[in-house]
């Protein structure tokens, strides 16, 4: 960890970013081939073990680079995916490379998942890529017009990657080391079986959206459930942000009855 700043003998936000960058780059950006932290001895206090490989998950992945490393805009993938699914050979080779570059280029940072049966209303909505960005709190996504794919595989591909890997675990507990650092992740008592999302619809911040997180997978064609776009922000702004973490850490309290657990917002400048 860097020094404390000279003089006040006492860690301050700036040393804690730049901890906290330095860790997230050497332990959860590593290469393929790699294991983040997550998954390994050291995390074991959060490692899930009693994960049925039947159940399905759900993931929003960014397909802004896999795009611009194809050459590719979203319209094209949409028509590309159609003729594959047609039985068109020609399209069913092109989205194999697709994958095989788009996987080349991902590191082997933790998976943020959901389960799949939990977010069906989600995905059961019209505009379903905003409804479940805002069911799995992913308040970045939206700053400007955004691509994006829904994956959605089962834990059995997880655990054979896992193997694959030779990770001394698949899954753990979301902890606010093993994602970047933002107001939206929430960490949970340890009473609590999954991590749980922050809505971003401020009324629904009491939502507890089980999630996980898991070692990297290849991706495949097969994963690849819906493709849309992300095309406005998310409805919190700083004051309702505030609110919302904290109808989100009472229903957290009520769950886990851990009056004790963190401390509220409100009122605090």
């Amino acid at each position: 960890m860097p020094r404390p700043s000279a003089g006040t003998g006492a860690i301050v936000w700036a040393d804690w970013i730049k901890a906290y960058e330095l860790h997230f780059e050497q332990r959860c950006m590593v290469a393929r081939p790699s294991v983040p932290d997550a998954f390994l001895e050291i995390n074991q206090d959060a490692w899930l073990r009693s994960l049925s490989p039947n159940q399905s998950v759900v993931r929003i992945e960014d397909l802004n680079r896999p795009l611009a490393a194809s050459t590719l805009e979203l319209d094209d993938l949409r028509e590309l995916l159609q003729r594959a699914d047609d039985g068109d050979r020609d399209a069913e080779q092109a989205v194999g490379r697709f994958f095989e570059a788009w996987n080349e280029r991902r590191d082997a940072r933790p998976a943020f998942v959901a389960f799949f049966d939990e977010v069906q209303d989600e995905l059961d909505d019209a505009d379903w890529p905003h409804a479940l960005r805002d069911r799995l709190g992913l308040g970045r996504l939206g700053c400007r017009p955004q691509p994006i794919a829904l994956m959605r595989y089962s834990l059995e591909d997880v655990f054979k990657a896992q193997k694959q890997h030779q990770a001394a675990n698949a899954c753990a507990l979301p902890t606010v080391l093993d994602g970047g650092m933002h107001k939206f992740f929430f960490p949970v008592p340890r009473e609590h079986p999954y991590g749980a999302t922050v809505h971003l619809a401020p009324d629904r911040a009491d939502t507890l959206t089980a999630e996980l997180v898991h070692c990297r997978i290849d991706y495949e064609p097969r994963h690849l459930y819906r493709i849309g776009e992300i095309t406005r922000p998310s409805r919190l702004d700083d004051d309702q942000l505030r609110e919302a973490r904290d109808l989100h850490l009472y229903a957290l309290q009520e769950a886990c009855n851990r009056d004790d657990f963190g401390e509220a917002l409100q009122g605090r400048t």
